[in-house]
């Protein structure tokens, strides 16, 4: 996992081009910064900044407590969706339709029909495909959102 800047104040207007600039800038100052303080830890000669510095000694002690959360964060969402995905796996498609975790699977169409079957392509075909490309948006957006909520 990279570093970052895990200040949250950027989250106010994270649309604005110039805050991402800026917090562009901050995740790559933390990120020096990290691996700096890392190398001096390794090395074991960080005392000799912490000490001289009180503002170094915190914002490094706060950094190393974030990179820690972040790192239990994202190993439990992956626990989970190994979890998730052993426990699909036991199950048969018929279990997970049932259970509302499989949509019934759809007739499969041409996605571009050629010009002999464009003039029998229906509008009960044009609506079913239309259903499963609903389906399948739906099942991204799921997806997406279990991953930015942390699930």
């Amino acid at each position: 996992m990279p570093c970052m800047s895990y200040d949250t104040n950027w989250a106010h207007d994270s649309n604005n081009s110039d805050v991402k600039r800026l917090k562009a800038e901050a995740d790559k100052l933390a990120r020096i910064a990290c691996a700096a303080m890392t190398e001096l830890e390794k090395m074991g000669k960080e005392d000799f900044l912490i000490l001289k510095n009180e503002e170094v000694g915190h914002w490094w002690a706060a950094h190393k407590e974030a990179d820690r959360k972040e790192k239990a964060r994202l190993a439990e969402i992956e626990r989970r969706e190994r979890v998730k995905a052993e426990a699909l796996a036991r199950l048969s498609d018929e279990e997970k339709e049932l259970l509302g975790l499989k949509k019934p699977a759809a007739k499969k169409h041409r996605k571009f029909p050629v010009s002999k079957e464009l003039v029998s392509y229906d509008i009960e075909t044009w609506d079913k495909d239309q259903e499963e490309i609903e389906y399948m948006l739906e099942d991204l957006k799921e997806s997406y959102l279990q991953i930015t909520r942390g699930k």
